[in-house]
């Protein structure tokens, strides 16, 4: 049912602001659903002070939807945004800098979630939760999880930390700019902008170029990403929570081993095969980087050096990283599991599971991210040649992590067998 409400207050809540308007709200409350239908009106730019400058690098959305995108939820409801009018993308190839700096409320033509819905997702997986819980947490299927981490893994290095970036609505841009959040930082130029936007929103009259100062300072994150992992931290993950007592963190940290450079265990953090669910999310920010360069390099030294800085990090972070630490220790000392021969690259079963998505179902997100990413390679260039490959790197993944994946593992034995 389509109901009337001070759509003031519903806009002030999703960041919604000239020319953008709500256009109508339909309510499901059976489903506990919320229909949000955006207005575009260019001209209103010109009467509100919340209208972007042309520093925030919005251009203007062409007609040619409705395109519907789904949003983080709103208390108990669910959410979804519709609109006439979109943003084109420029890539089907990741996340681009053009998608970083629009409006959170609104998405892309190829996609279908909102760029908010993006940014949540990406933190929330940075700070270690599984896609299941995400969706839980976000009141959005599971399969719009997926589909941002896929498009957030095939994003380009220097873009993919900027992705957990908050949206200009979050307050913490706000808060840095008014002297209610000090961020620490080393970075020259940083401070310089820092100290030129809040003297422009405390002057007089200040509060009304508050967007443009906010606009710029995000800019200059997502253009600087890459060397910004200590403030990233801040913005993103303001306090972990974790302050253990100084003894008790000593004695641990006397009973734990730092593997050695040539220890298996520094590939299989940086391959995936194994997942630390972190919640430190510099550790987190640095493995996105590392592992985007390590599959990029085919150099054996240049892959060691990569392998070195993990062992440095680790190294030089011991402290707040103890349970990491314990984890690997573990790692290290479990003993190895029986392990399964798999039917060859060229069995049924695999070209099953790369066109089947129903077919071996699984709740194991580095294996989901790796076989979508698989699967769109197949559908894109339908190639056996292709396809041959893509089956050979499924079984090694699967291979290689017969520990993590006992019950896929099961379950492709069993169809081999039965056919």
């Amino acid at each position: 049912m389509a109901i009337q409400q001070p759509k003031d207050y519903l806009e002030a809540m999703l960041g919604i602001n000239a020319p953008w308007f709500i256009k109508d709200l339909v309510v499901e409350e059976r489903n506990r659903h919320l229909v949000v239908s955006l207005g575009y009106a260019q001209e209103k730019a010109r009467f509100s002070f919340l209208g972007k400058s042309a520093e925030s690098g919005a251009s203007h959305p062409k007609a040619g939807g409705p395109y519907h995108w789904h949003h983080p939820g709103i208390g108990f409801y669910s959410c979804q945004i519709v609109s006439e009018y979109a943003e084109s993308s420029l890539s089907n190839q990741g996340i681009q800098r053009h998608s970083l700096m629009q409006p959170g409320f609104i998405g892309e033509t190829n996609r279908r979630y909102t760029h908010q819905l993006r940014q949540e997702v990406a933190l929330a997986h940075l700070r270690g939760m599984t896609a299941s819980a995400i969706a839980q947490l976000l009141r959005v299927d599971g399969q719009i999880v997926d589909e941002v981490l896929a498009d957030i893994d095939r994003t380009s290095d220097h873009y993919r930390l900027a992705a957990c970036l908050p949206t200009e609505q979050d307050p913490i841009w706000e808060r840095m700019l008014m002297d209610r959040f000090h961020l620490k930082t080393q970075l020259f130029s940083l401070k310089l902008l820092l100290s030129k936007l809040k003297l422009s929103v405390h002057e007089k009259n200040g509060e009304s170029r508050l967007s443009e100062a906010v606009a710029e300072l995000r800019k200059f994150f997502i253009a600087h990403a890459n060397a910004l992992e200590s403030e990233f931290g801040q913005v993103c993950v303001l306090n972990s929570g974790r302050k253990p007592v100084a003894d008790e963190r000593q004695a641990t940290s006397n009973r734990l081993v730092l593997p050695a450079l040539k220890n298996s265990i520094w590939l299989k953090l940086l391959s995936g095969k194994i997942d630390l669910r972190s919640a430190n999310v510099s550790l987190n920010l640095f493995l996105v980087r590392l592992r985007h360069a390590f599959q990029q390099s085919a150099d054996n030294n240049a892959r060691l050096v990569i392998l070195s800085s993990l062992r440095d990090f680790f190294k030089k972070n011991a402290r707040s990283l103890k349970s990491e630490l314990i984890l690997i220790n573990k790692l290290m000392n479990a003993p190895e599991e029986t392990k399964y021969t798999l039917p060859g690259e060229q069995h049924e079963v695999w070209k099953r599971i790369l066109k089947d998505e129903n077919f071996i179902p699984s709740s194991h997100m580095a294996y989901k991210l790796f076989l979508s990413n698989l699967r769109s390679q197949v559908k894109m260039n339908p190639d056996p040649v292709v396809e041959l490959n893509a089956a050979r790197k499924l079984r090694e993944f699967i291979a290689h992590n017969q520990r993590s994946l006992q019950q896929e593992l099961r379950m492709v034995l069993r169809s081999s067998y039965a056919s």
